[in-house]
């Protein structure tokens, strides 16, 4: 059988298992009596050996044949994991991640398991191990006849039909009979297990002992992909014999169960069923859509112009049908945020290891969604974060007694949706930030002079964290000391359009908070002009608008200030702000009739414009980092007139320290926190 048109699913299931092993394994070592996890762990390893001998990858399937055994141990013992057995395993784990990926890239798994197999054997045959049990003997028994069958349990068969369109038969027929081996005991199947590799059908047969229900047996069958009907029902009462085809399900002329009173009629092909599609066919997709929106704003321009019987009803119609399937395409892209959060449960425990530290880790909101591209992008960000987190910020176990603290420190890791935006945040219950000691590591450096380094406090102290080439580390080690991290986080961040920023109470911990966009594709602005050009701002970041001569403007220790029924903002012109983008000297003189109330990640501001020009659905396109920073811009997008409209960077706006001096007066600053 040819398995190469096979081999992207095989990559892509092979990653997720060994993914949700690394969790696994880790979960178990936290919570031994976690028999749920056990099993799952079984599951996912039988699943994956399955996959990698019908791929024909010899070392994989051998190193978790092997896996196997020591797996098979774990749901028979009771007692923890010791901290060799799971390094024993993650090991494993790590091999098999750069088998697949050396897959991946030439073709070719160039694993050789030889020495993880012995350490696996030594762990399954030492019996002084308190982890271990002996192997179980199989013992040779007769087949039972049905009739015999005791305990509660009874004989059930299952008829599972695979999709016409099902990939990889052999690997789904294995997982069909692995699925029915977790729920009793397999007397006979067909395929049977040793001719599944060649197995290329569409019907499995499976006859189960079993003390659970039904239903309960006909669920975990479905779940299995690309099923498309399983049927289950008490076997006929008989010999079972060793040989010949399963008598099919629909043949046994079983009596069917009658429905409950009331109870709706079962709907057939009910359950969920998912379909792979490569990640370059949803950017074209997503990339299609942006030139629709495009052209959909172009002939709305138009049909406001044309006076053409019922074109007004054909448009509001087209606008309708085209924002729900904009709608549509942006929510196929988003995936929950636990596809990167499955990651750090084993970050945190190999990190906290090499520290010698104690962390518990909390993840809160898991099931937040966002663009595919942000979740990909998000990622090493994190990393960075985490890390520092746990060299840093979390003390020692015995320093935390010291400091009257238990030993054991806590790690969070959470996402919520805030507005049109996602917050991350990253916090520990460490020792916070010395801004003192930030400040003579700073002067050391070069970076700043003794006497500046005086008039330090902790928001100076965060900034000069995220400055290229800084570390706070007395040596350079494995994890820190090179001064590269935050500035890389930053960076990376206001790539995507999202901001950083870092809060810390010394003695009580650091919390750091990443910003970005749901999406980086499709974004709602509102349109503006400043010195007879165009510019977007974000529709999320905009709280109102109102005619500047409608409210008094006062001087405030040298800053105009708009000044509201509750409250006062600066007041900055457009031109100023966005510098030589907002076009010539004479087109800067064009008078501000109207404010826009901009927030930022600390305070508001009043941004003074030209005109209005209205709401925009725009198609985002990112800048070099040189032009973001020359002007307080984070994008650009192409209007439907051809005209090239910035769009503004509002965290900037609000953290300039000199608003009051026009563009070619203010200094060069570095990106702001």
């Amino acid at each position: 059988m040819d398995t190469s048109e096979y081999l992207p699913m095989f990559l892509a299931e092979c990653r997720e298992n060994l993914q949700e092993l690394n969790l696994a394994v880790v979960r178990l070592e936290e919570a031994p009596e976690d028999r749920q996890t056990v099993d799952a762990i079984f599951r996912i390893a039988h699943s994956l050996k399955g996959m990698a001998a019908t791929m024909g990858f010899e070392g994989m399937a051998t190193l978790t044949h092997k896996m196997e055994d020591v797996f098979e141990l774990l749901r028979q013992r009771g007692t923890g994991l010791t901290g060799e057995v799971v390094d024993v395993l993650l090991a494993c784990l790590d091999a098999l991640s750069a088998a697949v990926d050396a897959i991946d890239a030439d073709g070719a798994e160039n694993l050789d398991p030889s020495e993880l197999v012995n350490r696996l054997s030594s762990l399954v045959r030492d019996r002084d191990d308190p982890v271990a049990v002996a192997e179980p003997v199989e013992e040779v028994v007769a087949p039972p006849r049905l009739a015999e069958v005791g305990l509660g349990r009874v004989v059930l068969e299952i008829h599972a039909v695979l999709a016409e369109d099902a990939q990889m038969p052999a690997v789904r027929a294995f997982q069909v009979l692995a699925a029915a081996g977790e729920v009793g005991d397999v007397l006979r199947s067909t395929p049977t297990e040793s001719d599944v590799d060649g197995f290329d059908g569409r019907i499995v047969e499976v006859l189960l002992a079993t003390e659970h229900e039904i239903e309960a047996v006909a669920a975990a069958i479905r779940n299995v992909p690309d099923v498309s009907d399983a049927r289950v029902a008490e076997a006929a009462a008989g010999p079972v014999h060793d040989g010949g085809p399963l008598q099919a399900v629909e043949d046994l002329d079983l009596p069917a169960p009658a429905p409950a009173a009331g109870a709706p009629a079962p709907r057939k092909g009910a359950q969920h069923q998912t379909v792979r599609v490569d990640a370059e066919r949803l950017d074209d997709l997503m990339h299609l859509m942006g030139e629709l929106v495009v052209q959909r704003t172009h002939v709305e321009a138009l049909s406001q112009e044309a006076d053409v019987p019922g074109l007004k009803q054909a448009m509001q119609e087209l606008t309708r049908s085209s924002h729900a399937l904009q709608a549509m395409v942006m929510q196929i892209r988003m995936i929950p945020i636990d596809a990167v959060f499955m990651r750090f449960p084993r970050l945190v425990r190999d990190v906290a290891s090499k520290l010698g530290k104690q962390v518990e880790l909390e993840l809160v909101g898991k099931e937040t969604e966002l663009d595919r591209t942000v979740v990909d992008a998000i990622g090493d960000p994190l990393v960075h974060l985490i890390r520092n987190s746990l060299d840093h910020g979390l003390e020692s176990p015995a320093d935390r007694i010291a400091a009257g603290k238990p030993p054991t420190g806590r790690l969070t890791i959470a996402a919520r949706h805030a507005g049109g935006s996602i917050a991350i945040t990253v916090s520990d219950d460490g020792k916070g930030i010395d801004a003192a000691r930030v400040a003579a590591v700073a002067v050391q450096r070069g970076l700043i002079t003794a006497e500046q380094a005086q008039a330090i406090d902790m928001r100076a102290a965060i900034e000069l964290l995220f400055t290229a080439g800084f570390s706070t580390a007395a040596e350079v080690g494995a994890l820190s000391g090179r001064g590269v991290g935050m500035d890389a986080v930053r960076d990376k961040i206001r790539e995507l359009g999202g901001e950083v920023t870092v809060t810390s109470v010394p003695g009580e911990g650091t919390v750091t908070e990443i910003r970005l966009p749901l999406t980086l594709a499709i974004m709602s602005a509102l349109l503006v002009e400043a010195g007879g050009r165009p510019f977007g701002i974000p529709l999320q970041r905009v709280e109102r608008t109102m005619r500047l001569d409608d409210h008094p403007i006062r001087s405030v220790a040298g800053r105009r200030m708009l000044v509201l029924a509750d409250e006062a903002l600066p007041l900055r012109r457009a031109v100023d702000v966005f510098g030589a983008a907002a076009g010539t000297a004479a087109d800067a003189e064009a008078p501000d009739t109207h404010v826009v109330i901009v927030r930022g990640v600390e305070r508001s501001l009043a941004l003074s414009v030209s005109k209005l020009i209205g709401q925009r659905e725009l198609v985002t396109r990112p800048l070099p980092p040189n032009v973001a920073q020359e002007a307080s811009v984070s994008g650009a997008a192409v209007l439907s007139n051809g005209d090239i409209v910035l769009l503004a960077d509002c965290d900037a706006l609000t953290m300039n320290p000199h608003p009051t001096l026009p563009a070619g007066e203010r200094p060069v600053l570095p990106a702001a926190v």
